[in-house]
């Protein structure tokens, strides 16, 4: 049986809340759902959680020219007050450098389904 709509969202209203921090971090490691957040993270950022309707979010990090990591950034994670919270979203990506001449920019769209 479908979830009915009223249902997604609440559950929509309920992950907007959920989320209040996003990290970069340097580990690298194959994403699983068994990930318990951010290995080695170096920046953290308060991002902007926008509702766009009854079943998705936009979240939206910057991470300025200010913000320099010590290595390089090879993970993403979007998570609760903190990033050892268990991540609503991780991920792993090639590595980049985020020094004083990078500004990193993070777009992603969450959907309850």
């Amino acid at each position: 049986m479908p979830i009915l709509d009223s249902i997604k969202a609440a559950l929509t209203d309920h992950l907007q809340t959920l989320i209040s921090g996003v990290s970069l971090g340097s580990s690298g490691g194959n994403s699983s759902s068994r990930d318990a957040g951010v290995g080695n993270g170096q920046l953290s950022v308060t991002p902007e959680v926008t509702r766009i309707d009854d079943r998705t979010i936009a979240v939206t990090a910057l991470f300025d020219t200010q913000q320099i990591a010590s290595s390089e950034i090879m993970e993403l994670a979007i998570h609760g007050d903190t990033s050892l919270d268990t991540p609503a979203f991780r991920s792993t990506f090639l590595p980049i450098t985020k020094d004083s001449n990078t500004e990193v920019r993070i777009d992603v769209l969450m959907e309850v389904r």
